[in-house]
């Protein structure tokens, strides 16, 4: 049976937990007014409802598909529309009939072709159903409201398999189109409906409303300007909708169609005409770099510090371990923020685009802790919440130590707090059992991991960030990059294949975007971060008995080889408000989990801010 979620938890198992099956999994859409993205006909009157990526297959000749929102997307809502019909004593159908009667040139047709507001609407429908009751000599119960009855057709769901399909269908090359019958939204629930839009965003390459363009659907022009929006013909494009009259135009311009009324069945004939899984787990949209807000602080010590950020709300810092970027987090900026936060993801220093000065005591903690306060200081924010992976990790506890007044909460991602030992320098302690950490010591001399690493920047990020999917069930592990013995094997990369296969947790395109990155400033500046550790600790040691008190949490992967869930155990005695999470994968959590990582976070950051649950995007 489909689970339907409370008003306002509709996306949970898009982007931040485990992919639902295509079978008609739906969850609510808030918006009083998503109803009217039904169209109406005459006939049969219902209350109807990037070049990164592969080509599409050669077994198909199609190349996009366009999606209608009502009754495809979402589901029909005329059932709440009944619902307010019983509240008021109409007859069934009473107010779908007074809303089609006159098309196409009523309130509700001139709403859809923008020359009517929803407000507008409301005061025009009003009229006519006034007129109606009175006309057919009706008593109600109450007298009729618009927003009253868009109140009660709030029940409309999300259809979180049609979204699904969406995302593979772009993975595999499809160009993507929401086309909709809609309108101009000026009443309250206007934030809502943009919150919806936005999702819609994410998922698809273009949105074509009939109310920025003045033409309704089943008019063809409208699929014209769709097919011309993707750069397509109409023969190379299959449209999904719920509607006759809708299908019908579009079928007669050459469109391949397929009518929705059960999403599996419609779906199943997408895969075929497609050729494309489409019921196949995809992972969240992701942010692209060129569709994310790029820009830059000056520190105080002359360098600057390149960030990405998306969102309003509270603020939430992600910081990147090694060997990354802000690129690590492109599966939590969406979902983050349309969570209802400002995501804030720096370049950390020495990384991508911000400064990498080659100097080794430019990379203290101090050093880079002072950057995070640089950064809130420039933005204008009092206090953020600082979510931090790897190295990172080490870097959020920090602030939990040194700047609890700007820090709100703390979130580390495999990385545990690590109490300080004043009377015992680590690098005596490393050297003295290496181990895993074995590869630490190897980063030691400037320009030896450096060259190793430069030398293939493909081959380097391929087995860095290689996860525990790709190398679990190889013969012995022998492909799992080992962090033990790397100066006896003579090299990080000693060992490896010298063309890997792309991670299973990246494309090539994200691949090449690392590349990219590390081809500005090299491995040099990551590197220094590494040789501090003594400079670290000396400044750690100034408070060797202080707690991170700020509401804390503490992410751990099962078979992350160095950063092992065991070794977080001791953190309760030093971080008391802890909240504690384990995810089955390797270290590269962001990417090897992310919807269950998303999930993690975005319920946790809701009960530090006692956020309710009530809101669209809660679970992303």
């Amino acid at each position: 049976m489909p689970h339907h979620s409370k008003v306002g938890r509709c996306l949970i198992g898009i982007l931040s937990s485990s992919a639902r099956k295509a079978t008609a999994e739906t969850w609510h859409v808030p918006s009083a007014a998503v109803a009217c993205r039904r169209s109406f006909h005459t006939e049969n009157t219902r209350f109807p409802s990037d070049s990164s990526m592969a080509p599409p297959s050669p077994k198909s000749m199609k190349k996009a598909v366009i999606f209608d929102i009502g009754g495809v997307i979402i589901t029909p809502p005329q059932s709440e529309m009944k619902k307010y019909e019983e509240s008021l004593g109409l007859p069934k159908r009473f107010l779908e009939d007074v809303m089609v009667k006159g098309m196409p040139d009523n309130s509700f047709c001139k709403m859809e072709r923008g020359e009517f507001t929803v407000q507008e609407f409301y005061k025009e429908y009003k009229q006519e159903v006034d007129a109606a009751i009175k006309e057919a000599n009706l008593k109600t119960s109450k007298e009729f409201d618009p927003n009253e009855m868009f109140e009660y057709m709030t029940g409309s769901k999300l259809v979180t398999s049609m979204l699904q399909a969406l995302v593979a269908l772009r993975k595999n090359g499809f160009k993507t189109c929401i086309l909709t019958n809609n309108y101009i939204n000026d009443v309250s629930s206007k934030k809502l409906d943009a919150q919806l839009f936005l999702i819609f965003r994410h998922f698809a390459d273009h949105i074509v409303e009939s109310c920025r363009v003045g033409i309704r659907k089943p008019a063809t022009d409208i699929y014209k300007i769709a097919c011309d929006t993707m750069g397509v013909a109409p023969s190379e494009t299959v449209f999904l909708d719920d509607l006759g009259p809708n299908l019908k135009s579009a079928r007669e311009m050459g469109i391949h169609t397929i009518k929705v009324s059960d999403p599996t069945t419609a779906l199943q004939e997408l895969q075929e005409v497609t050729q494309v899984n489409v019921f196949e787990e995809q992972p969240p949209p992701a942010a692209k770099p060129d569709r994310v807000c790029h820009s830059y602080v000056n520190t105080r010590d002359g360098l600057h510090i390149h960030f990405v950020e998306m969102g309003e709300g509270p603020a939430v810092v992600c910081c990147h371990g090694f060997p990354e970027s802000w690129y690590s987090w492109r599966y939590q900026i969406p979902a983050l923020a349309l969570a209802g936060y400002r995501v804030i993801v720096p370049d950390m220093r020495g990384y991508g685009d911000s400064s990498s000065p080659p100097e080794i005591e430019q990379y203290s903690q101090e050093k880079i802790c002072a950057d995070l306060i640089d950064l809130l200081d420039t933005l204008g924010i009092t206090d953020a919440t600082f979510i931090g992976h790897d190295w990172s990790g080490v870097t959020v506890w920090n602030m939990g130590i040194f700047y609890p007044d700007r820090t709100t909460a703390i979130a580390g991602l495999s990385t545990p707090f690590y109490p300080v030992k004043p009377d015992k320098n680590p690098m005596e302690r490393l050297m003295e059992n290496p181990g895993v950490h074995d590869y630490q010591i190897y980063f030691q001399e400037p320009g030896v991991a450096e060259a190793e690493m430069e030398k293939n920047l493909d081959r380097t990020m391929k087995v860095m960030l290689s996860g525990f999917t790709d190398w679990k069930n190889s013969e012995e592990d022998k492909d799992a990059p080992s962090t033990a013995n790397v100066r006896a094997r003579g090299g990080m990369l000693v060992g490896h294949p010298e063309n890997p296969p792309c991670p299973h947790n990246m494309t090539q395109a994200d691949v090449d975007y690392f590349v990219q990155q590390y081809k500005k400033s090299g491995f040099r500046g990551p590197l220094n971060w590494y040789r501090n550790m003594e400079t670290n600790w000396k400044w750690r040691s100034k408070v060797p008995n202080r707690k991170v008190t700020v509401p804390s949490l503490m992410v751990t992967a099962t078979y992350d080889s160095v950063l092992k869930p065991q070794s977080s155990r001791h953190m309760e005695q030093w971080v008391p408000n802890l909240t504690r999470a384990n995810l089955d994968c390797g270290h590269w959590i962001q990417t090897e989990r992310p919807r269950e990582l998303n999930k993690i976070l975005i319920d946790w950051l809701d009960k530090v801010h006692q956020k309710s649950g009530d809101r669209l995007m809660t679970n992303l």
